[in-house]
């Protein structure tokens, strides 16, 4: 008798659910319906999950996850909220077997005057990054809780000057003792001006900073840390064409912390991102970046997951980036095949440098991760699609370890709105 995997039952239980949903909720659909729910199933193989430089583990995983959410305009305001409850399972490496979620809602509203603003929350919950690098590697599960509060005012939009100001709150945590010390919570606040010349281009400067508290006391420091961090940047956003929208930040950072003071940082920090739409059937989006390992494993994996009701997709879940400095590099692009069928396909490079804030031992890593998928909207409510992925990690110094991992995975699922 042939015996069957758990990944196998899974989507064999999943499949028999959906047909069961799709059967007795098809006949309520309503295209103007300000609302949708979803299954989702995503079955995947990694050649590589803790991302080890020797002694390799495979294994294959199964995420299976219930979604919904809101869409509500009422006269100048509008309120959005997208959930989703998930449930990863290995089909060796059981320990990591977690339930996870990715919570990502917000308010925008305007007056009738020349105010408007937003107030934006998002959570997640999910296995945090094996390998993050800047700290010794966990091969046990590591339950990564992340929280963000945000909230923006705006005085003056389509006028030639404008006024911002931002504020927010930040906390992230980890379910294994080796992490506490990276645990944190972190206050954050902006001031800026906006000069709007013509149409095309936006400019504008400001100031920034944020307070950093971190959970406990790292190896060797009798009390937990803190760290500051100041900005004074210039920005901009331009569209040269209907085609193409560039937007950039540059800022004059300084990050200093109480104790780990060899991990200071004095210099620039920004972003460059290029969204180019060269025909109604492609479009490529480029991204390079300089920042804080914090702040670029944070906002690079925020939220969890892609919502949407014409797609959703799993990204990674940790917020897991512990160098002094990342300079990354990723280009994106998704090209329309037919009317159901999109193709994409991404290259990311990350270079890393890695410093002991006690110590002041120096290392560094680089890596790239290269991913190929295709996405088939068989039906209104019903779309399947897999990705490819290989990343590779080069490392040298402490802190970091060299790895190679490829994976292959197939996802499923239906949307009703």
């Amino acid at each position: 008798m042939t015996r069957r995997s758990p990944a196998f039952k899974a989507l064999n239980t999943l499949t028999c659910a959906s047909a069961l949903l799709l059967g007795g909720l098809a006949h309520a659909q309503s295209s103007d319906r300000p609302w949708y729910v979803g299954l989702y199933q995503d079955i995947g193989y990694q050649s590589n999950v803790l991302k080890a430089s020797g002694a390799e583990s495979d294994d294959i995983t199964s995420t299976t996850a219930l979604r919904g959410g809101l869409n509500l305009n009422f006269g100048r305001q509008r309120a959005f909220a997208n959930a989703a409850l998930t449930h990863t399972r290995y089909n060796d490496l059981k320990a990591r077997n977690n339930n996870g979620y990715a919570i990502d809602t917000g308010l925008d509203w305007s007056t009738i005057e020349r105010l408007s603003g937003n107030v934006l929350f998002s959570a997640n919950r999910g296995q945090s990054d094996f390998n993050p690098g800047g700290i010794v590697p966990v091969t046990l599960s590591n339950i990564e809780r992340s929280e963000d509060l945000s909230a923006k005012v705006r005085l003056g939009v389509v006028t030639i000057l404008g006024f911002e100001a931002t504020g927010g709150h930040r906390r992230v945590s980890f379910s294994a003792p080796e992490y506490a010390s990276r645990e944190y919570k972190q206050d954050r606040g902006s001031f800026g001006v906006t000069y709007r010349p013509s149409g095309i281009l936006s400019l504008g400067t400001g100031i920034a900073g944020d307070r950093t508290r971190y959970g406990a006391p790292a190896f060797g420091q009798p009390v937990a840390d803190q760290s500051e961090r100041r900005e004074l940047y210039l920005s901009a956003t331009w569209v040269p064409t209907g085609a193409s929208t560039v937007n950039g930040r540059i800022a004059a950072t300084k990050v200093e912390y109480n104790r780990a003071t060899a991990a200071d940082f004095d210099g620039l920090t920004g972003y460059l991102t290029w969204a180019w739409k060269p025909t109604g059937l492609l479009a490529v989006n480029t991204t390079l970046s300089r920042d804080s390992g914090q702040e670029s494993g944070f906002l690079r994996t925020t939220p969890t997951l892609r919502f949407g009701p014409s797609g959703f997709e799993l990204v990674d879940s940790n917020a897991s980036d512990f160098s002094q400095i990342t300079n990354t590099l990723a280009v994106n692009a998704i090209y329309e095949l037919t009317g159901k069928i999109n193709l994409d396909a991404g290259v990311v490079y990350a270079r890393r440098n890695l410093v002991d804030g006690f110590t002041g031992a120096e290392g560094s890593d680089n890596t790239t991760t290269l991913s190929l998928g295709a996405r088939w909207a068989a039906t209104r409510t019903i779309s399947a699609g897999c990705r490819a992925t290989h990343g590779t990690r080069s490392a040298s110094g402490p802190g970091s370890q060299d790895y190679t991992n490829n994976g292959f995975s197939c996802f499923g699922q239906i949307t009703l709105d």
